[in-house]
């Protein structure tokens, strides 16, 4: 019977908006006010409300990205064995399509509210299908209007899984607040060109946590000779740690920085060193900078093997091919052998032959730490087809400032003529086109140019942000 009667009310509801354009009357079809309606939907649903970080609900968080074999299948992707290398069109890859990092949450509109209210009420729903518009906009501000109520009455869980008060999500990769924080780093123009950093920070009054972040240097690139190059050089490693802090501790902080040398293409890169942060409750935290000039080939060899494929690598080749693709050289350069074609594309794969970076907090101060705090760097990738013409990819890194993958990260380099490109002249695309911690840019040289010069890597930097 009292299914009847709701139905009967949903009728009257619907008639009443075909009729006229008045506002909806829910009395009718709930006995009391939308507002004491939602109310109570979202008390039914305390711990699930709508705000969640950006992102799918399937991203995965950095954790995942600490283990060397699912970095190698989150890097930039690749084509199948023996797929020709004529076009180098697959530049798609999961650190751009929001399926690696989740970043900052996301405040709910009226959209996400009114879906996340109306699925749990089906009556309701009824009811919106019949007026979207304005139902959507009612639901929304009755959901407004309770935000004092729960205050009042509270409601810990309501609170924050609804309304974001007092909720605390420390979300890898991101910074604890965007307002509470400092960057330890050179002046722009420096840590461009390698210059570290070091400071002491002391822990402000009334300071509960605090989130270290750091990045360790890029590695510089070199020039390669001939009809070659070098893909973009590795990434420093990445580590990160949430704490307990005590007002008026104090914390040694060190951004390290990256060889400055701009060298021709028979000289050593330049290495990437190393930073990290010291103090009160922390064990360890360190990201490692990228100093072994000579491992492009078994980093790659490591990667094909992690993902299954196998053999060793001797070239600048996607790794499913056996066939083709540029001699490795000695300095973590590329040359013409029997093949410029890299037989598909070549992913930006993990820097696993580096030294490890480290997140450890002693058991007092420990909010989240681990050794899923902690990142391996990536080595930049890219594609060549017969003529040695293709692009070269730059690695992703982790953008200080959203906790997403850097926006110019992965991007495409490319090159179809000339004698050289990249290398030294990657320093003046200037600050906002780098991160730190980014390596050296890609080097193609084309007609035997053997004067070009390679790159510097980007100085590391060290984010604190506090609550």
């Amino acid at each position: 019977m009292t299914d009847i009667l709701v139905q009967n009310a949903i009728a009257d509801v619907s008639n009443q908006i075909r009729a006229s354009s008045q506002k909806v009357n829910y009395s009718d079809a709930f006995g009391t006010t939308l507002k004491e309606k939602v109310k109570a939907l979202i008390i039914s649903s305390a711990s699930s409300g709508p705000y969640t970080p950006s992102g799918s609900a399937s991203s995965a968080y950095i954790c995942d990205l600490s283990h060397v074999q699912k970095l190698s299948t989150c890097a930039c992707n690749w084509s199948g064995s023996g797929t020709s290398a004529t076009s180098c069109t697959n530049t798609n890859n999961p650190w751009t399509n929001s399926t690696v990092l989740k970043g900052i949450p996301q405040a709910p509109d009226q959209t996400s509210v009114s879906a996340r209210i109306r699925a749990i009420d089906p009556i309701l729903n009824n009811i919106w299908n019949e007026s979207q518009t304005q139902v959507t906009l009612d639901i929304y501000l009755a959901y407004v209007a309770l935000k004092d109520t729960f205050t009042a009455e509270n409601t810990t869980a309501v609170l924050q899984n609804w309304y974001g008060v007092g909720l605390v999500q420390n979300i890898q990769g991101a910074r604890l607040s965007n307002t509470n924080y400092i960057k330890v780093c050179a002046a722009s123009g420096a840590w461009v060109c390698g210059v570290g950093a070091t400071c002491t920070w002391t822990v402000p009054t009334g300071v509960t946590q605090a989130k270290f972040q750091v990045w360790g240097a890029g590695m510089g690139s070199t020039a390669g000779c001939c009809c070659g190059g070098a893909p973009f050089s590795s990434t420093g490693g990445y580590a990160e740690m949430t704490i307990c802090v005590t007002p008026g501790n104090q914390y040694s902080i060190c951004a390290g920085c990256s060889c400055q040398r701009s060298c021709c293409s028979n000289e050593t890169p330049g290495c990437g060193c190393g930073s990290g942060v010291t103090g009160t409750g922390i064990c360890c935290l360190f990201a490692a900078g990228v100093g072994c000039y000579t491992a492009n080939c078994q980093n790659m060899n490591f990667m094909r093997c992690q993902i299954g494929a196998g053999g060793a690598c001797h070239k600048f080749q996607n790794p499913y091919c056996t066939d083709s693709g540029p001699c490795w050289c000695s300095y973590n350069d590329y040359c013409f052998s029997n093949s410029c074609a890299t037989c598909g594309v070549v992913p930006a794969y993990p820097a696993c032959c580096e030294p490890t970076s480290c997140s450890c907090a002693g058991l007092t101060a420990v909010v989240k730490d681990g050794p899923q705090n902690v990142m391996f760097g990536i080595i930049g990738g890219g594609c060549l087809d017969t003529n040695n013409y293709g692009y070269h990819i730059r690695p992703p890194i982790i953008d200080s400032d959203t906790g997403l993958a850097f926006a110019s990260g992965c991007c495409i380099q490319t090159f179809s003529s000339g004698s050289s490109c990249g290398g030294c002249n990657g320093w003046q695309w200037g600050p906002t086109a780098w991160h730190p911690g980014h390596g050296g840019a890609g080097t193609h040289v084309m007609g035997g140019d053997n004067s070009h010069k390679g790159d510097y890597g980007r100085a590391g930097m060290v984010q604190v942000s506090w609550i």
